[in-house]
């Protein structure tokens, strides 16, 4: 076959595969054209409604005496009697003997000034007599008008009145000196610590017992600012203070309330310390009897009530102050929003939303302003009201 023979077949193929590749895509099946399927993300809301909060704060802390004194010897000397319930955990009365120092010097002492103010009185009276005397003396001897200060010898009186202030000062001090010998306690109180004994020597000032006192005890309570708010504006009145503490099995509880604050923020906490009353008697027989100094109790208390305000699941919140608002048309937005509190599963709006519009509490992983969602409302398929405790904050915020 020639050149030009072969260059015709192959001009010949070619023009027949064009053909054929003509052919089938003119006999091609068409597809149906369909609008892309439309899957908005689902998403759980709770529709806003106002109600009156009751705010309690929750805190925790160590039961202590109401007052902790060390007591000293206010003089020197051996101890030379005991009382027999001197021992820790043993409980006093205002007033009763711990134990005596000998007293025979301070008797002695007492007895000596004793007869120094009695010197001292029979001076002053002999003073006055001479006064008198020198007074009679001047008007016989013709004197008129008003006796000079040394004639009628009143700088000597003034010395003998002096001098027995002094001796009175002085045998009133050797009285107390005397009654000092007898160490007493200065309230109701219980034994803390006992560091004296029986034939032991103890100086002025040396300390010799750590009492606390009996009946109403203390506990400190540290409070968030955001809270110590609360309690700062309820204003005069007591506010009431409900204590727990689980021993085992069994839960005991007590009734108290706020004494004062300690007027100061905590540097290494930001937190402020209240102080608290709590009685023994504020809780039933049983409770009474564990509450001791160095018990750990949690406390609740209540400090008022927020009128008309929203509360959402805390887990609605984005960031700090934003919700996801869903409208009629069920396409989510963003709104800033007035938090008054948030706790570890709530938060309480105070405006920025209307009562009856939805609020989303399910966590949506990408966020366009206006975007379309399929609404469930909580509670259905699991989802309830108050739940996800602290995950409200940590919500990742994107395409908004």
């Amino acid at each position: 076959m020639t050149n030009f023979g072969k260059s015709l077949l192959a001009a010949g193929i070619a023009l027949a595969g064009v053909a054929v590749a003509a052919a089938l895509i003119a006999t091609k099946p068409k597809a149906d054209e369909r609008p892309p399927a439309r899957n908005p993300p689902p998403v759980e809301v709770v529709t806003a409604a106002r109600v009156d909060f009751p705010v309690t704060i929750s805190t925790q802390g160590e039961v202590a005496p109401a007052r902790q004194t060390v007591i000293a010897a206010e003089v020197g000397g051996r101890v030379i009697s005991v009382s027999e319930r001197f021992e820790v955990g043993e409980r006093f009365a205002q007033g009763d003997v711990l134990f005596e120092i000998d007293a025979a010097d301070y008797a002695a002492a007492e007895a000596s000034a004793a007869a120094e103010e009695a010197n001292a009185r029979l001076a002053l009276a002999e003073e006055k007599a001479r006064g008198a005397q020198a007074l009679r003396d001047w008007k016989k001897l013709g004197g008129g008008g008003e006796p000079g200060a040394l004639a009628a010898r009143k700088p000597q009186l003034e010395s003998a009145e002096a001098r027995l202030a002094a001796a009175t000062a002085a045998l009133e001090k050797a009285g107390r000196d005397l009654e000092r010998t007898k160490v007493r306690v200065p309230y109701d109180c219980q034994i803390m610590m006992a560091r004296t004994e029986l034939g032991s020597f103890v100086t002025a000032g040396s300390a010799v017992a750590e009492v606390f006192s009996t009946g109403d005890l203390e506990v400190r309570l540290p409070v968030e600012l955001e809270d110590f708010a609360y309690v700062e504006t309820k204003g005069g009145g007591e506010i009431p203070v409900r204590f727990t503490a689980r021993l085992g099995r069994e839960e005991l509880r007590w009734e108290g309330e706020l004494l004062r604050t300690e007027g100061q923020v905590d540097r290494s906490s930001r937190s402020v310390f209240l102080v608290s009353r709590v009685s023994p008697d504020g809780g039933d027989a049983r409770a009474s009897r564990f509450l001791v100094p160095g018990l750990f109790v949690r406390a609740e208390i209540d400090t008022g009530v927020l009128p008309g305000v929203f509360v959402v699941p805390r887990k609605a919140l984005y960031g700090k102050d934003r919700v996801l608002v869903v409208d009629g048309d069920d396409r989510a937005s963003f709104r800033r929003v007035e938090v008054k509190r948030t706790g570890r599963e709530e938060a309480v709006i105070g405006g920025g939303i209307e009562e009856g519009e939805r609020i989303a509490v399910s966590p949506l992983p990408q966020v366009i302003d206006k975007m379309e969602v399929t609404v469930k409302q909580a509670g259905e398929g699991g989802g309830e009201i108050g739940g996800g405790v602290g995950d409200g904050d940590e919500r990742l915020e994107t395409g908004n």
